[in-house]
């Protein structure tokens, strides 16, 4: 026993306790400087972190935050999956894998992460949300309307700022499946005069959308107008308003629609583009 001693000794064979407690030395320095907002430091100091305990999945994750806010994405996404699994797939950490994969646009990889949390608790309500937001994005809505039914189900009707968002997502993709009547259900029952204008534009637009394609062009043209009043520096209210007037045939108003909303948003390319499509087809004066 004592020669084995004396010949780890000689070896100088690595402590995993002391190099455990030296790399919570650099996490916590790591930590002070993301609080103070010195991402580069804070980058240095996991990484020391990492290269004493290299598959400690506290280090991935911090390691995984640093490099996303200072725009290395991949890297962040590669080092936040090894957090995952070196951590027994933790639903924390797989829920920011999956919000991470659908921020970056890999939608298959954010809903396989998004599963596997779900897997271990099918009533998380903000991976139910997650979820359905990547089922609207890969074009499965019905899938994406059961998740949003599920999680309003659960949340209580007073709190706005949480239930009225979901239900205007659920008011979009029924008028994405030109179920407008159902979209029309939604919004004409959500309490406009207890929300912040933010929000009151939002509902009054999705309103608009609802009744411009029933037909109500002169309902919708009160809802965007009385949007407006609310907010009316609102560039999408104004390209919502031109669209109606196009469809009224009414050019000049749709010119003039145009015009207020790429001042407040000149590079609105939608606005620009429908602008110039105008000013195309407008007919040369003699």
């Amino acid at each position: 026993m004592l020669l084995l001693l004396v010949g780890c000794k000689t070896l100088n064979l690595a402590n995993p306790i002391q190099d455990w407690s030296e790399s919570r030395t650099f996490l916590h320095a790591g930590d002070e400087a993301t609080k103070e907002g010195h991402h580069t430091l804070a980058l240095e100091q996991y990484q020391k972190a990492s290269q004493l305990t290299p598959n400690d999945p506290v280090i991935l994750e911090r390691l995984s935050e640093s490099n996303w806010e200072m725009g290395n994405r991949t890297r962040a996404i590669n080092q936040m999956a090894m957090a995952a699994n070196s951590s027994g797939h933790d639903p924390s950490k797989l829920s920011k894998l999956a919000q991470m994969n659908y921020e970056f646009g890999d939608l298959n990889r954010a809903l396989q992460a998004i599963m596997r949390v779900l897997d271990q608790d099918a009533q998380a309500i903000e991976s139910r949300i997650l979820r359905a937001r990547i089922y609207k994005q890969l074009n499965l809505p019905s899938k994406a309307l059961d998740d949003f039914h599920f999680v309003l189900g659960k949340f209580n009707e007073e709190d706005y700022d949480q239930y009225v968002p979901l239900q205007l997502e659920v008011a979009n993709i029924y008028i994405q499946q030109r179920r407008f009547q159902n979209a029309l259900s939604i919004v004409t029952t959500i309490p406009v005069v207890k929300l912040e204008d933010g929000l009151v534009v939002r509902v009054l637009q999705t309103h608009a959308r609802a009744l411009q394609q029933l037909g109500r062009l002169e309902d919708a043209r009160e809802r965007l107008e009385l949007a407006l009043k609310h907010d009316g520096s609102h560039e999408d209210t104004y390209y919502r308003l031109a669209e109606l007037h196009l469809s009224k045939d009414n050019l000049s108003g749709a010119s003039l629609a145009l015009r207020q909303a790429l001042k407040h948003a000149p590079d609105h390319a939608a606005a620009q583009q429908l602008l110039q499509q105008l000013q195309a087809n407008s007919p040369t004066p003699n």
